[in-house]
């Protein structure tokens, strides 16, 4: 008897030790996704639902941050194997993470829908692929536009929008208001005075209309960067006049007392702004009374809108790729993007996807989803030093910008122009970047 009591136990214990070392029985695999859009995370939380419900093997878990700390989050934790499966991506850090070989290549249904111009508009199929391999989908823009206040224009008898860079200052020295003592309380135009990073773009924006093309360009070797300020000197010289003479003297059309970019326009206390798509809900939410428009960007030499974009790619290290590339392919439904466009505002990338119901409900969107021949869009470079390099050529900027004795001083903005394409050399040679 005691025989056969000893042999039940060491067959239970057999079992036992055979189901602890498996696992628990109902484990899930799961598909984690980081988010630095948090705005976003209606379209994600809507699809997991629907995922779970298809694949009830996987649970999906999704974090959001801010996106400084998803930027930090993500460059600490991907060396180590503990980051996404789905990663979320700017497309100026993009280059980052293909760069150290961390993406996955697209599968060959969604390369196809990559790589077509009917789907996808090659300028984003271009910063996404690699000698013609494409590792990231392009999920959504914000496109800069030009925000006018009706009520403004009514007043100083304009009845449409700026179209050249040359109305865009005449417009904003009819719009500015100023009180008895000549103080500024109403900005003409109002853009970024504060923030190197953001201050240079926002620079750029004009820039580019004049010169054609951007501050920083692609070299002729992959993943170099060119600097066109030297390249482009009269133009540089002139924006940085048109800049520095709106800001001082006479013609002075903004101040750094008031409140600006867009929360001087959605305070009314600003006539013009130069922001991108998110502005639009901004400003209905804080400033729901401002009685507002929105315009393509004025044009120079060329017209067309600056970009940021977010990519969907997949981690080369997940374990679940092709159940994160199905989370992907869901987020390419219309469903979907129509609950992006809705909540976040930002405009889907898919050119064979409808969204006309949104514009007609939403006609402030239309200068910046509808792509209209001969009005380009183009993105930053994709860029290692590129905190860096906007940061500290920013700062030179910024410097300039509250210099006086720059008014109708070409010699000395000049000077400024050299020492931002100077400090932007430097920085890219020190990371083997700058163009040869």
């Amino acid at each position: 008897m005691l025989k056969k009591v000893v042999c039940r136990a060491l067959v239970f214990l057999f079992l036992v030790v055979i189901i602890l070392s498996a696992g628990p029985v109902d484990a899930k695999e799961k598909l984690s996704i980081w988010l630095g859009y948090g705005e976003t995370l209606p379209v994600f939380e809507m699809v997991k639902g629907q995922f779970e419900k298809k694949y009830p093997d996987v649970e999906v878990e999704i974090l959001t941050f801010s996106l400084r700390d998803f930027e930090a989050k993500l460059a600490s934790s991907m060396p180590t194997g503990a980051g996404p499966d789905l990663m979320a991506l700017h497309d100026f850090i993009f280059p980052r993470y293909y760069d150290n070989e961390y993406l996955e290549p697209l599968p060959q249904d969604l390369a196809a829908i990559v790589t077509n111009a009917q789907k996808i508009n090659p300028v984003y199929n271009a910063v996404v692929s690699r000698e013609g391999t494409a590792y990231g989908v392009p999920f959504w823009t914000g496109r800069s536009a030009l925000f006018y206040n009706r009520d403004h224009f009514k007043e100083a008898g304009l009845t449409q929008p700026p179209q050249t860079i040359e109305e865009l200052w005449e417009y904003a020295e009819k719009l500015v208001k100023k009180n008895a003592n000549g103080d500024i309380e109403r900005a003409g135009l109002t853009m970024r005075l504060t923030g190197p990073s953001g201050g240079i773009q926002k620079f750029g924006y004009l820039y580019y209309q004049m010169a054609g093309e951007q501050i920083f360009e692609l070299g002729k070797t992959p993943g170099t960067i060119r600097v066109t300020l030297k390249d482009n000197m009269d133009v540089a010289v002139k924006a940085l006049l048109d800049r520095i003479n709106h800001l001082h003297g006479d013609r002075k059309v903004d101040d750094w007392k008031l409140k600006h970019d867009a929360q001087g326009f959605s305070s009314g206390v600003a006539a013009m702004l130069l922001r991108e798509t998110w502005a639009i809900a901004f400003i209905k939410k804080n400033g729901p009374n401002i009685n507002f428009g929105t315009a393509r960007m004025p044009k120079g030499k060329v017209r067309g809108a600056f970009n940021y974009i977010q990519i969907l790619s997949v981690s080369n290290q997940s374990k679940v790729k092709d159940q994160t590339w199905e989370f992907i392919r869901m987020l390419q439904e219309q469903e979907a993007l129509n609950l992006l466009l809705k909540e976040s505002g930002y405009s889907p990338l898919r050119e064979d996807r409808d969204f006309t119901w949104f514009l007609k409900d939403n006609p402030r969107y239309e200068a910046v989803m509808q792509d209209i021949p001969g009005y380009n869009q183009y993105l930053e470079a994709p860029n290692i030093a590129y905190e860096e390099t906007t940061t500290r050529v920013g700062e030179v900027l910024q410097e300039a910008y509250r210099d006086a004795s720059l008014v109708d001083n070409p010699e000395g903005c000049k000077k400024v122009i050299l020492k931002m394409q100077k400090v932007a050399e430097g920085i890219l040679a020190d990371n083997d970047s700058l163009s040869k």
